[in-house]
C-alpha cells in the first residue's frame, strides 16, 4: 500500500496534469487565430508546477518521511515493548501509523476510526486486510463515538484540519476534534496530536487551542520540520510547515 495516500490523494494530481494539458491544448490550437492565446500557458504552466510539487512530496513520503513522522509519534506515545494499553489513531488513513505502532507493542489493543471519503486511495477493507487483530470503525473525528475516558493513548496524524464544524457548533471542526482526542483519553492518558495548529485559518484564534490545552499536564509543542529536519516541499506552508506536534496527558 503507497503511504503516500495519507497524504495527497492520486485524483488531486490527475486533476491537475489534466488542467494543464487541457489549457495547453486550447492555447496551441487558439494560437492559430490570435497569438493572445498563448497566455493560457500561464495557467497551464502554474496547474504543471502544482502537479510537481504533489508528486515530489509523495515520493518524499514513500521515501521514508512518512515513516520517520510515524517513528516519531510512536516514540512519543512511550509504550513498553510488553504494553498492553488500549490505543486510538483518529484518522488512521491506510493503517500505516498503527503498523509501525504494532511492531513496537504488539499486544496493544490498537482501534483506526477514519471516514474513508471517496477521495482518498484506501478504505476500511484494506485496512482490515492488512491488520486483521486491529478494530477499525467509520467514524467522524468530530464527534467520536465512544464513552469518556476510553483509552490509554490516543493519536492523530493530518487528520484534525480537515473536519468540518457542525451547523450551530461553538467551535471550529479541527478544535472540537481536539477537545474529542481529549475526552475519550482516560486519566493519566498520554496523547500525541499532529496537524496544522499554527493555521488560523484551520483553527482560528490561537488562543482558542491554548484554552482547550490549558488543562493537560506535561503539555510539550514543536514543530515538525524542525524536530525532523524535512526538506523541500514537505516543509513549505502548504505543506508540512505550520504543523505541531503536540503531546501532553489528560490530568489524574
Amino acid at each position: 500500500m503507497d503511504g503516500a495516500s495519507n497524504w495527497i490523494p492520486r485524483r488531486r494530481i490527475r486533476v491537475a496534469i489534466f488542467i494543464a494539458l487541457f489549457f495547453a491544448a486550447v492555447a496551441v490550437m487558439g494560437a492559430v487565430q490570435s497569438p493572445w492565446a498563448f497566455l493560457l500557458l500561464i495557467p497551464a504552466a502554474g496547474a504543471s508546477v502544482a502537479a510537481f510539487i504533489m508528486l515530489r512530496i509523495r515520493h518524499q513520503l514513500s521515501a521514508g518521511w512518512q515513516q520517520r513522522i510515524h517513528d516519531l509519534v510512536t516514540d512519543r506515545l512511550a509504550l513498553a515493548p510488553d504494553a498492553t494499553d488500549t490505543v486510538l489513531d483518529i484518522g488512521c488513513g491506510d493503517a500505516s501509523l498503527l503498523a509501525t505502532v504494532l511492531r513496537r507493542a504488539p499486544d496493544v489493543a490498537a482501534t483506526g476510526i477514519d471516514f474513508w471519503g471517496s477521495d482518498w486511495d484506501y478504505a476500511q477493507t484494506a485496512c482490515e486486510a492488512r491488520l486483521p487483530d486491529v478494530t477499525f470503525r467509520k467514524m467522524d473525528a468530530g464527534h467520536l463515538d465512544f464513552p469518556d475516558a476510553s483509552f490509554d493513548r490516543v493519536t492523530s496524524v493530518m487528520c484534525f484540519h480537515e473536519v468540518p464544524a457542525r451547523e450551530g457548533a461553538a467551535l471550529p471542526g479541527p478544535l472540537t476534534a481536539v477537545a474529542e482526542a481529549l475526552r475519550v483519553l482516560k486519566p493519566g492518558g498520554r496523547f500525541v496530536l499532529i496537524d496544522r495548529f499554527r493555521d488560523t485559518g484551520d483553527y482560528g484564534d490561537p488562543a482558542r487551542l491554548d484554552a482547550i490545552l490549558a488543562a493537560v499536564d506535561d503539555l510539550r509543542r514543536e514543530r515538525l520540520v524542525a524536530t525532523l529536519g524535512i526538506p523541500w516541499p514537505l516543509n513549505t506552508k502548504r505543506s508540512l510547515g505550520p504543523v505541531d506536534v503536540l503531546t501532553g496527558r489528560r490530568p489524574v
